[in-house]
């Protein structure tokens, strides 16, 4: 094992950092380094308790955020799960045109850093299942599925737990 000199305020901040995550100041300089030995999950988690997450105070914002994150961390995964929605297949012989149309009255977002757009005009409850499955998709525990849908803050599912969705 290593040691470390930093200053005063420095270990100071790791130290308010690493208690709001409830981890030791050596694991989060783990995790922030990408040495870790964390499940994937584990930084899923990281993030949605993390400072820049919690200054998202839209819930939409919110949800957008964390399909990014999942896409850039998991992006053949988040792929091959998109692709085999139900909805899918129906958009693959329409033209641009048309397309734009669907995008235009669906509300649909870009989701940041790929090629796939959310749809606005479902309902909480809907995105909340979208985001379940998404996340035991790609092999998130329970506990972290369930933070990551009370993380969303959408009014019309609190209370709904996510086994319930």
């Amino acid at each position: 094992m290593k040691t470390l000199e930093i200053s005063d305020e420095t270990y100071a901040a790791l130290q308010r950092l690493a208690t709001a995550r409830n981890v030791s100041p050596s694991d989060l300089l783990s995790t922030l380094l990408g040495t870790s030995h964390q499940p994937d999950s584990d930084r899923l988690l990281f993030f949605i308790t993390g400072a820049e997450f919690a200054l998202m105070t839209d819930s939409i914002d919110r949800y957008l955020a964390l399909l990014a994150w999942v896409a850039r961390n998991y992006s053949c995964d988040f792929t091959d799960f998109i692709s085999h929605q139900d909805s899918a297949r129906c958009y693959l012989m329409l033209d641009r045109e048309k397309v734009n149309d669907i995008r235009s009255r669906n509300l649909a977002r870009q989701i940041d850093g790929t090629q796939f757009w959310a749809v606005m005009t479902i309902d909480d409850a809907t995105r909340c299942r979208f985001v379940q499955r998404l996340l035991e998709f790609i092999g998130c525990h329970d506990e972290t599925v369930t933070q990551a849908i009370h993380s969303l803050n959408f009014a019309s599912t609190s209370g709904i737990l996510p086994h319930a969705i």
